[in-house]
This record gives structure tokens, C-alpha cells and sequence, in this order.
């Protein structure tokens, strides 16, 4: 792996183990899922909030099934990184649960994603505005000022492969 590779992964590692005690757990999950539902807009027992908390759910699942090696319910940095190198990690948990917060930040449920509603995404997720607006650019292929479900995974899938 390369240097650029581990720094993408432990900067994606810092923002899942959310009470930085160097593991994940499923507490660390939960409190992404329920702080990135709140910041999003979405109300607790919705349909969203459910899709979510299901997806978050899912995710550890998989995390702890798939990865946790010793089977102590704790993944570490290593064993997230072999998780999000996996491309069915990627396309079957990782992805889904990500368009799935972002779909609650369509507020005004057309479909697409605006600026707006593509800013208060990344900032749910702790991204800069300067950095969100690039994104946004990059991602918006058709230059139409809206990013598309398709645009938006594609996005993801890009975001979680190493750098």
C-alpha cells in the first residue's frame, strides 16, 4: 500500500471510530449513523431514518462478520481497510449506506441533488465547503449545477477507492 493509500484509509478510519480509541465498534457505528441522520435533517422513526439505521445496521454487520479476525466485536484500522478494499464491501454495504444519507439530504425530493442540498451532505460528513464545492464540480458530469443518483455513486465508489 502506498503512502497516499494509507493516509486515505486512516483519514476514512478517524471518521468511523468516532470516540478515536484507535477501534471500531458498533457504538461508534451507531453514533455516525444517528449524528449524520440529525445533521441531515431527518426525523427519528421516518423512513429514512429507518433506510439508515438499517443500512448502518448492515454495515457493521458485515464489518465485524467479514473482518474482525479475532472475533472480539472491535475492527481495527487493518481490519477496516481490508474491508473497504473489497469490492463487494464496497458496491453491497458501503455505497448503499452512503446514498442513503445522501438521499435524505434531497430535501426537496425531485431526484437530483443540488448544491445546496450536496453541501449539507458533505458537512454531515465533515467535509470543508471549498473541498465539497470541488467535489460537487467534479461529480456533476454533465455540468447541469444538479448531480444525479448515478453521478452520486459514482462519486462514492471514487471517494472510498485509494488514493
Amino acid at each position: 500500500m502506498t503512502q497516499a493509500e494509507r493516509g486515505h484509509f486512516q483519514a476514512m478510519f478517524k471518521k468511523v471510530d468516532v470516540d478515536g480509541d484507535g477501534v471500531i465498534e458498533q457504538v461508534d457505528i451507531d453514533q455516525l449513523v444517528q449524528e449524520m441522520l440529525v445533521r441531515a435533517g431527518a426525523y427519528p422513526g421516518s423512513p429514512a431514518w429507518r433506510r439508515v439505521t438499517d443500512l448502518g445496521n448492515k454495515m457493521w454487520q458485515t464489518l465485524r462478520s467479514g473482518t474482525d479476525a479475532d472475533g472480539d466485536g472491535r475492527v481495527t484500522a487493518r481490519e477496516f481497510v481490508s474491508a473497504y478494499r473489497r469490492p463487494d464491501f464496497l458496491d453491497q454495504v458501503a455505497i448503499p449506506f452512503e446514498l442513503a444519507v445522501l438521499e435524505t439530504a434531497d430535501a426537496d425530493n425531485d431526484g437530483k441533488i443540488s448544491l445546496a442540498e450536496w453541501l449539507t451532505w458533505q458537512q454531515v460528513k465533515g467535509l470543508p465547503s471549498a473541498e465539497a464545492l470541488q467535489e460537487f464540480q467534479k461529480s456533476d458530469a454533465d455540468g447541469d449545477g444538479f448531480l444525479t443518483r448515478d453521478e452520486c455513486a459514482r462519486h462514492v465508489k471514487e471517494s472510498y477507492s485509494a488514493q
